[in-house]
């Protein structure tokens, strides 16, 4: 017997519904795109040889690109897009006008009391005095917003000249660079525990021109903004693992086969923490949950993880290394490499890109009103 048409009709209802639950068909390999949306919900699988896996699927929220009008999220999904278009049609003094533009705005901005940058500034300022720093809030403003104008331009000039024409603004001592490669012959790999700074991913470059480099990094909120990173990832030929969202057991896995080269890791790890790997460290007098899967791998491959920062004076910046840490006391070495973030971070605020992160700005806050 033939079934009815209502019957066809609930099946092809039924069948298409599913498709849009489980966002069927949804790739993208070079300029073909086919997004998945559901509810609020983008995905796209990108393709780039700058990738350790060769492809990323990207997932994208509804409120990815900020909830505020103004927030920083929002700010960068509109900015970074938009200066990318620049870069790929103009001139690099063209293209950093909008650039500099909104630094003078931001310059003028200081003088409003609720600036967020300017309440982290001082707060670092007032954390700083008690352990013998001397920093003017102001001047710390200021040299943010120029080393953030420095590294933009050092990105442009690596997208329009390549390599060659920006290695030599980044300083890495050949004493530094031979300390870790013994280290990775000696131990089979080495992880670099890295923060926030403002010049950390550029400064990938020269570390992955010393030694095997792999970037462990969080993509971006928004499709875009990866496609972006990619990209310049692929300019820097520097080889990335991007992990937001991803399986652990996948990373530790794909970390693991990586680690058997001899490659140096390279992760950023001053991401505030709250879930039950977690582990507590004491950070600005404060304490404060942080990541523990770098040194879980780093204790169970018997790796030294080695913590640095780099500091930056405008378009020049300044890789410093601190003491290796080989332990198997997971909580331990955490509280080491974040100390040594601590300690770097009341040197040179002013490098630190967490200045601008909501998050942190609460935590130097209170900090700044202890005794």
């Amino acid at each position: 017997m033939a079934p009815s048409w209502t019957a066809i009709s609930r099946r092809l209802k039924s069948r298409f519904s599913k498709r849009l639950r489980t966002g069927y068909g949804c790739t993208s390999a070079g300029s073909t795109r086919d997004r998945c949306m559901s509810k609020g919900v983008r995905s796209e699988t990108l393709y780039s040889s700058a990738l350790l896996l060769k492809q990323v699927t990207v997932t994208e929220h509804e409120h990815s690109r900020g909830r505020r009008l103004l927030s920083g999220t929002r700010l960068k999904a509109l900015l970074f897009p938009f200066l990318h278009r620049a870069i790929k049609h103009t001139s690099v003094n063209i293209a950093l006008l909008p650039m500099r533009f909104l630094i003078a705005i931001m310059h003028v901005l200081y003088f409003w009391p609720g600036n967020p940058l300017r309440v982290s500034c001082k707060a670092v300022c007032r954390i700083a005095a008690r352990e013998g720093f001397q920093h003017d809030p102001g001047r710390i403003y200021r040299q943010f917003l120029h080393n953030a104008l420095g590294v933009i331009e050092n990105y442009f000039l690596l997208h329009r000249h390549g390599i060659g024409h920006i290695a030599d603004r980044i300083l890495l001592r050949e004493q530094d660079a031979d300390m870790i490669r013994g280290l990775a012959k000696q131990h089979g790999g080495v992880i670099l525990a890295v923060p926030h700074n403002i010049a950390s991913a550029i400064s990938a470059l020269k570390l992955n021109r010393s030694f095997p480099l792999l970037v462990v990094a969080r993509n971006p909120h928004t499709i875009a903004r990866t496609k972006i990173t990619l990209e310049f990832f692929e300019h820097m030929q520097v080889p990335v693992l991007m992990v937001r969202g991803g399986n652990t057991f996948e990373l530790s896995r794909n970390l693991f086969s990586v680690l058997r080269t001899g490659r140096v890791i390279a992760a950023t790890l001053d991401n505030i923490e709250n879930s039950v790997e977690q582990v507590d460290v004491t950070i600005f007098g404060q304490r404060v949950g942080m990541a523990r899967w770098a040194v879980k791998i780093a204790a169970r491959k018997k790796l030294p993880v080695v913590p640095c920062y780099f500091s930056s004076t405008g378009n020049r910046h300044r890789i410093v290394f601190g003491e290796p840490i080989i332990t198997g006391d997971i909580e331990a070495a955490v509280q080491n490499y974040t100390r040594f973030f601590e300690q770097n971070i009341l040197t040179d605020p002013a490098s630190w890109a967490y200045l601008a992160d909501k998050r942190w700005r609460r935590i130097l806050s209170d900090a700044s009103r202890l005794g």
